[in-house]
């Protein structure tokens, strides 16, 4: 695979692409052979994660140590990459078999939006899920390459990442487009909004509820972002309380709750309990951003601009 359609193949800007291609390519990958698992484990740079098999037959972990989240941690075996939207609310598959539908009447589990929160959903036109477009009519935001925020960045492409400490915060690094976000740990309490700016990952501070649970909670988050790559939209207004309870050294589960009632007549978990995986410390994180020019040299590649209706 070429390195350009790699590191495209699954981000928000050329899944809607690659779909037009293939309804099967994200949502049908081959597993991995053992051979190939070992070979990728044993690289030195660019490493992949293991997939879902790999921690299936594990020995028991030994305990986690106390207040604790530090590690290159995975979230690729337990479905991170959400291709369809938000892992508890998905908005359809990732090979977008519906799509161009006005509304998600069609999807299984609702959201629960208020009137005010259709409306801004009918504003966004996202490039995977029941109301998917063409990718040359989508806004998603990334496509023109704003950052995802947060808690997009939980909510889609959860792959790996790094929690790391410092004095007084703790630094989330995003493999996915190398984002990062700062949860302070000081004890200060979240700003006045009044007197704030917004910023795309908001702010965040956080505290050990017990000796292997912390949570956060997170405000201020610029609403033009979304939620997810479903088009899933936001307030100002919002509110998200994440718990990262560590079960062991190996294991850690995510549940994030998003609370704004303006756009929601209820709370609801985009994560509920989702598992990520403890990577060796010796993980190289493979560098993943989108950016223009390789969406170019992609498109050219694949002829993109006479799919979507361009250069015809």
């Amino acid at each position: 695979m070429s390195q350009i359609f790699k590191r495209f193949v699954l981000s928000t800007g050329a899944v809607s692409v690659a779909l037009l291609f293939s309804t099967t390519l994200c949502a049908q990958r081959a597993p991995q052979s053992k051979e190939l698992a070992e070979a990728l484990a044993a690289r030195k740079w660019n490493n992949s994660p293991p997939e879902k098999e790999a921690y299936a037959n594990r020995p028991k972990s030994r305990p986690a140590p106390k207040r604790d989240l530090s590690g290159i941690w995975n979230g690729t075996a337990s479905g991170g990459v959400e291709g369809g939207g938000m892992h508890e609310y998905p908005a359809g598959d990732n090979g977008n078999q519906i799509a161009g539908r006005d509304d998600e009447s069609t999807v299984k589990r609702q959201l629960p939006y208020t009137a005010e929160g259709l409306a801004a959903l009918k504003k966004h036109k996202p490039g995977v899920g029941v109301r998917s477009v063409d990718a040359a009519l989508s806004n998603d935001p990334v496509n023109t390459g704003n950052p995802q925020g947060f808690p997009r960045m939980l909510f889609y492409e959860i792959r790996v990442f790094e929690w790391t400490r410092l004095k007084d915060q703790w630094i989330y690094l995003d493999e996915f487009n190398q984002n990062f976000r700062t949860v302070w740990a000081d004890g200060r309490p979240l700003p006045n909004l009044d007197e704030a700016e917004t910023r795309w990952f908001g702010y965040s501070v956080g505290k050990w509820t017990d000796d292997y649970t912390f949570e956060i909670d997170t405000i201020g988050v610029d609403a033009r972002t979304w939620l997810d790559n479903a088009g899933r939209p936001h307030s100002l207004d919002m509110k998200v309380h994440e718990i990262w309870h560590r079960i062991d050294y190996d294991t850690m589960e995510v549940t994030a709750t998003v609370d704004d009632p303006k756009y929601y007549s209820q709370k609801f978990n985009g994560l509920d309990k989702f598992i990520v995986h403890r990577l060796p410390d010796t993980f190289d994180m493979e560098e993943f951003i989108y950016n223009n020019l390789e969406t170019t040299d992609y498109g050219d590649l694949l002829g993109t601009k006479a799919i979507v209706g361009k250069g015809k």
